[in-house]
């Protein structure tokens, strides 16, 4: 991320040290704040757009310091709009939140994909361009044995029973059929 406010110390030819203490501090705090997100950064996450937005109103402050000091105004008479230490604090729980969302991943239950997939999607995918929309037990026994024994060895009576894939879905309804449908 660029910041507005190197572009106006070139602008104006100014290094930090000429600069009022005030516009030395936010851009000294607006050094720790970079340092905290690159460290965020390095560890595969980015920071939020609430922690960006934060940082663009720091810099737009400490822009408009350095403005001041340079046409001898005092029009930024506010104080910096966003606390360091809650900056800091912020980043922190970013990170913090980073790091549990990696050792839930670490920790998490595998859900396993029957290898059976591919083949199951191909052949919803044939019953779906025969115009198979309706079809009894019987019906997929014989127009797909795949298809057929993967329902026959997770029916569920009582219990609401199908196939879902990426493309398609083929479920039973209350009336004993099972509906195909592309989605």
């Amino acid at each position: 991320m660029e910041l507005k406010y190197v572009a106006e110390l070139q602008k104006h030819n100014l290094d930090v040290s000429e600069l009022p203490e005030d516009a030395k501090t936010g851009i000294e705090q607006i050094g720790q704040v970079a340092r905290a997100m690159n460290m965020l950064e390095a560890k595969g996450k980015n920071p939020t757009k609430k922690t960006l937005n934060k940082l663009k109103a720091m810099d737009k402050w400490v822009t408009y310091e350095i403005i001041d000091f340079a046409n001898e105004t005092d029009k930024n008479a506010d104080t910096m709009p966003v606390e360091v230490e809650d900056f800091l604090n912020d980043l922190e729980d970013e990170n913090e939140e980073f790091d549990n969302a990696e050792d839930m991943t670490d920790t998490q239950e595998t859900i396993e994909v029957d290898p059976r997939g591919v083949e199951i999607e191909n052949e919803l995918s044939r019953l779906y361009s025969e115009g198979n929309r309706k079809l009894d037990i019987e019906d997929l026994q014989s127009k797909s044995s795949t298809i057929y024994d993967l329902l026959f060895d997770t029916y569920e009576p009582e219990e609401d029973n199908g196939i879902e894939t990426t493309r398609y879905k083929i479920i039973e309804r209350n009336d004993g059929l099972f509906y195909l449908t592309k989605k």
